[in-house]
């Protein structure tokens, strides 16, 4: 049995996490940047089905390895929002709302992922004399 503690599944879906967010990030931005260019259309991310498929793929594997996940963040255009007469569908309360959304999620997977590292880090500490 392969023992890695920096990538069992919790790990690689908090660093999963963090790489969607981060591409949310970006297509969010790009939104806001985009907010009074004629005819653009939203931008959207959707990764976490993509994680959660993942994640329970992971876990009906054997125990006898750490399978590891791969997650695609998907950009698509998101053509359910109401256009205005330029054509443009970005509106910036949604996209502010949204960024505050993002950043928490971000900041909180990363939290748990530099928690666990002290922990692991501490559990290591305890076995030096």
């Amino acid at each position: 049995m392969r023992l890695n503690l920096l990538s069992d599944v919790t790990g690689q879906a908090l660093a999963a996490s963090l790489q969607g967010t981060a591409a949310r990030q970006a297509a969010i931005a790009d939104n806001i940047a985009n907010v009074d260019t004629p005819g653009f259309i939203r931008n959207q991310v959707d990764f976490e089905s993509a994680l959660a498929r993942a994640i329970d793929t992971a876990r009906r594997a054997p125990s006898t390895d750490t399978p590891r996940l791969f997650v695609a963040a998907r950009k698509s255009k998101d053509y359910s929002a109401p256009a205005r007469a330029d054509g443009n569908n970005v509106e910036i309360d949604r996209e502010m709302a949204a960024l505050s959304r993002n950043a928490l999620s971000y900041r909180a997977a990363s939290e748990l992922l530099s928690a666990r590292i002290r922990i692991l880090r501490a559990a290591i500490g305890q076995g030096r004399t």
